[in-house]
């Protein structure tokens, strides 16, 4: 009876805790959302407007944002100069009312490219390259921290957060309260008055790479961002922007899609064009609001044009030698539309289509198509302004979706084609899949979640093959090969849980990797942290675990399942060898070990020792602790009798 106890108490242990874990990642990953009174009345105030959107040269002004820049000491010298060569080639022709920078202004690592450090070369490179931008038009210039400008910040006030002295955050943004990590802006216009909200969500303290991929947000910025926001209430529209996309922001409870819920859209950066995969990440938050992450100037000379017509966004994004570059405003794409807070209405009782064209040379022609069928010529409105507009009528096109192109030729030879569709009763096209899981859901969450799964389900069915005293009850019958192989892999587990060296060496680590610290090292220059999976100490400070949840899943696929397996075929040979000790003579045994250790050796000595310092090899539990866990648990399985074990079993 006591066995029975222990047994019973064990697995629901296990479940207890998985479940408790699994449950408050689900938690975490809803993002909910309750609009109050004062909400809906802001929705109606912004939404329903009778002014009309005619052929004239107001309600209309224009920004342009930039994106993980990381001018670099070490790396691709171009990309100062070439953002030099933007600004004098482009933002003279564009002439916007403000610039937004968000993240990344500098690189921050050395010319290894694995350790990381803020290089005040780099900021000064950076500083003059504004300085001389900003002499060049009105422009405002907003910039924000990225994850690179926080490298080894120990908090806003260090001695080495350059961002203090020479970032371009603009005098005109007014930061409210102490808070150092939200600021904002706002642009009074004769037709209104337009908000600009950065949010600084670096992690604090800022370590080394890698732990410094997540964007964090404490209660403190919480409260400021809702002051904030209330005060942003009147303002005609709010874009917010950052560095982080919402979904690699970590905060609890989730509230910042939320507290931007009166926004049009949040603007963002950080995963460049996600190797490729992804140039254009946009995503629409079921609050209405736009999120609009911009692939980067690092390696793709990327920006974006984002206009505000009758306060409805419209934008485009282009390349470092586009031209013309054409931002259609009305009607605008059905892609973006953001209910609630934008009138869209508006484009029902529209007179004039709507295109700001941009180009250093004079515009020739541009021709406007709906549907196939060619609408006319759109003429510019006054000389010296971006504006061209075409007389329509959209109660032809009051149903369904239409597609419309613009075609644009300059004097230099030069030509562009823009292409949207648009509906007028407001029907919505859906945005690519990929961005969308990206921007929408709760990345830290997820990766928490699965991790707890893995840990869970390992330690679970583990635990439930040491109850098991007769294996073969649970065997396929038949002969095929993919039985056979299947059959072979229940022996080989159950072999595994029913050692005791094994079953408490691998149900041992894994338990370490989900709650032991896998390391102690310099997480800043001159300070020592210690790493958890689910977080970071360093200087009496606590950094919630994020991409650790990756790294730990990471673990588990590369060496506690093989680590698994291995000693399933070294213990399942012996057995059918009579128990013969040794691991030597079974060469698909020492093969895949070798391989392993060699491997396991090199993550050691390599990973994060590189970033680290030598103290995370030498206080290094995990992946210096993997080399002697990998080596005891070959020799220990080796030589563990398994008559004991193979008895247990009544079948046999």
């Amino acid at each position: 009876m006591p066995f029975l106890t222990m047994k019973c108490f064990t697995v629901c242990f296990i479940v207890g805790i998985g479940l408790a874990i699994i449950m408050s990642s689900l938690l975490s990953i809803l993002d909910l959302v309750v609009l109050d009174t004062e909400d809906s009345f802001q929705l109606e105030r912004r939404t329903k407007r009778t002014q009309v959107i005619g052929g004239e040269m107001r309600n209309v002004f224009w920004i342009v944002q930039i994106s993980d820049i990381h001018i670099s000491k070490f790396r691709d010298l171009s990309r100062g100069p070439d953002l030099q060569k933007f600004c004098e080639e482009y933002l003279t022709v564009i002439n916007p009312s403000v610039v937004l920078v968000t993240g990344d202004l500098t690189d921050g690592k050395t010319a290894t490219g694995i350790e990381s450090m803020q290089v005040h070369d780099e900021w000064i490179h950076y500083e003059n390259i504004v300085k001389r931008c900003s002499s060049l038009g009105k422009a405002k210039w907003l910039d924000i921290r990225g994850n690179h400008d926080s490298f080894d910040v120990l908090n806003y006030n260090s001695a080495n957060n350059f961002y203090r002295y020479h970032s371009a955050k603009n005098s005109e943004a007014r930061a409210l309260g102490d808070s150092k990590d939200v600021f904002l802006y706002q642009l009074q216009l004769p037709f209104g008055v337009y908000s600009f909200v950065g949010i600084d969500t670096c992690s604090k303290p800022g370590p080394h790479r890698p732990f410094n991929f997540f964007g964090f947000l404490n209660t403190h910025q919480v409260e400021h961002m809702k002051t904030i926001a209330a005060i942003t209430k009147a303002s005609n529209q709010t874009i917010w922007f950052g560095h982080f996309p919402t979904s690699l922001i970590v905060h609890n409870p989730p509230v910042l899609r939320q507290i931007m819920r009166n926004s049009v859209a949040y603007l963002c950066g950080h995963l460049h064009t996600l190797f490729g995969y992804s140039p254009r990440m946009y995503s629409r938050h079921k609050t209405g609001q736009l999120e609009l992450e911009l692939g980067d100037w690092k390696d793709n000379r990327i920006f974006r044009i984002i206009a505000v017509d009758h306060d409805m966004l419209s934008f485009t994004d282009a390349k470092l030698g586009d031209w013309p570059l054409v931002v259609i405003t009305n009607p605008k794409s059905n892609k973006f539309y953001s209910p609630g807070n934008e009138p869209l209405n508006l484009m029902g009782t529209s007179t004039h289509i709507r295109l700001l064209v941009y180009s250093p040379a004079r515009i020739k022609q541009i021709v406007v198509y709906i549907d196939r069928h060619e609408e006319g010529e759109a003429f510019q409105v006054w000389h010296g302004y971006p504006l061209y507009v075409l007389d329509w009528h959209p109660e032809q096109y009051a149903y369904g979706l239409h597609y419309m192109e613009v075609f644009v030729y300059d004097e230099a030879g030069r030509n562009t084609t823009a292409s949207q569709t648009f509906s007028i009763d407001l029907t919505t096209s859906g945005l690519d899949l990929l961005p969308r899981l990206i921007l929408l859901f709760n990345i830290y969450s997820l990766g928490k979640l699965f991790f707890s799964l893995c840990i869970f389900f390992y330690c679970l069915i583990l635990t439930m093959f040491r109850q098991c005293s007769c294996i073969y009850n649970y065997y396929l019958p038949g002969h095929e090969v993919q039985i056979v192989a299947f059959n072979s892999c229940l022996m080989k587990l159950w072999l595994v849980a029913r050692t005791n060296v094994s079953f408490y060496l691998m149900i041992g680590s894994v338990f370490y990797l989900a709650f032991g610290p896998w390391f102690i090292g310099r997480l800043l220059t001159e300070h020592l942290g210690v790493v958890f999976v689910w977080g970071i100490i360093v200087d009496g400070s606590f950094i919630p675990g994020a991409l650790t949840y990756f790294y730990g899943i990471f673990q588990f696929f590369t060496f506690s399942l093989p680590l698994t397996l291995i000693l399933g075929v070294l213990l399942d040979s012996r057995r059918k060898n009579g128990n013969r000790k040794g691991f030597a003579m079974y060469p698909w045994v020492l093969i895949p070990s070798v391989l392993l250790l060699v491997y396991t050796v090199y993550l050691a000595f390599s990973e994060f020792p590189s970033a680290y310092g030598l103290e995370a090899f030498i206080f290094g539990p995990l992946r210096t602790g993997n080399i002697f866990l990998l080596i005891g648990g070959l020799c220990w399985s080796s030589r563990t009798d398994l008559k004991k074990v193979v008895s247990v079993n009544e079948c046999v």
